[in-house]
């Protein structure tokens, strides 16, 4: 079998990596580059990378996997027969379907793919994707312990990421059909030499690959906002309820944190709302960088686009109306 010609990107990338490397050698001759190191912002972003992708890739290789077990040993009719046929109980089954699949915000988009392309009702695989980074043990107990074991803003959270990944899920699929991009293991067979542990990790591979690259991209991007943008400059302005949601959620979206581990940087805004600091907490695993473009490598760009949208200003909305309710505390 003919290996595919490598794409107009792969050239790319690897022409800069090439002119990158030289240009690394040349300025270490010259005595440049341990002056280039400690540059403080060249600090920053390559520690702010380094820590997304630590922090992201295992959990990309655990959906990879999750992804790759379901395509070889659950059958298209088990899972629909886990999924309602109606649209908001199969979306309502899907954001709870996070509690026997704990996968954080990156590793949830492979395991939601695989479901969409086993053709479950649409509502409910948007729904998982969305929901399942939050509503799941892991982010639930780290959520608890970062808080001091505050159940009201761990049900908060719980609440605030449920509806609004039903209802974002109910917006989007009113045709029961999203548009997801062709991936490269598309037109891949069932090999009857593989055994069945060696399909799962086959498929995994594809996944983990796919997902892999926009992971890369996600973090650069995130990296860079966290270099150059300051949090003081949102904090200055949060004094205001409304604001407060709003400037949270930006901040969420702009650091592109774990959802298993966003708790303990959310606990840190003691002066802020209680509902600002929940609106953090879920617009960041469900709209930040590194998984916008995630989104971006799974479904079509105008999908994308009205899914970010829809998500914003309904976490946004439900932050403020929980802002007013609870008095700000």
């Amino acid at each position: 079998m003919n290996r595919k010609q490598e794409s107009p990107l792969t050239r790319a990338v690897v022409i800069f990596g090439i002119f990158f490397f030289i240009a690394l050698l040349n300025m270490w001759n010259s005595g440049n580059l341990g002056f280039l190191l400690k540059n403080p912002k060249l600090q920053i972003f390559t520690t702010v990378i380094t820590a997304i992708l630590l922090e992201a890739i295992p959990f990309i290789l655990i959906g990879a996997i999750i992804s790759g077990t379901i395509e070889v040993f659950v059958s298209e009719e088990k899972i629909k027969m886990a999924f309602p046929q109606n649209r908001f109980l199969s979306a309502i089954t899907g954001a709870l379907l996070g509690i026997l699949f704990p996968v954080c915000s990156c590793g949830n988009v492979v395991v939601a793919r695989r479901l969409l392309k086993k053709d479950v009702p649409a509502s409910g695989g948007l729904s998982y994707m969305l929901a399942s980074p939050i509503i799941n043990p892991i982010t639930i107990l780290s959520t608890f312990i970062a808080f001091s074991y505050s159940l009201r803003i761990v049900m908060g959270r719980i609440l605030l990421a449920f509806i609004s990944a039903v209802v974002a899920s109910l917006i989007l699929s009113t045709k029961n059909y999203v548009p997801l991009k062709e991936g490269e293991d598309d037109h891949h067979i069932h090999h009857s030499h593989l055994s069945k542990v060696e399909q799962v990790f086959h498929h995994a591979e594809s996944d983990f690959l796919l997902m892999g690259r926009y992971l890369v991209l996600g973090a650069f991007a995130a990296a860079i906002f966290q270099t150059f943008v300051s949090r003081q400059a949102f904090l200055s302005l949060a004094g205001n309820k409304v604001l407060s949601v709003f400037l949270m959620q930006i901040l969420g979206i702009l650091l592109s944190l774990c959802s298993f581990a966003d708790a303990f940087v959310a606990s840190s805004f003691v002066h802020l709302p209680a509902f600002s600091k929940i609106a953090f907490m879920v617009a960041g695993p469900m709209t930040n960088i590194t998984v916008s473009i995630l989104y971006a490598g799974t479904f079509k760009k105008s999908f994308v686009l009205k899914l970010i949208l829809t998500l914003f200003i309904t976490i946004f909305i439900l932050g403020v109306i929980g802002t007013y309710i609870t008095g700000g505390n």
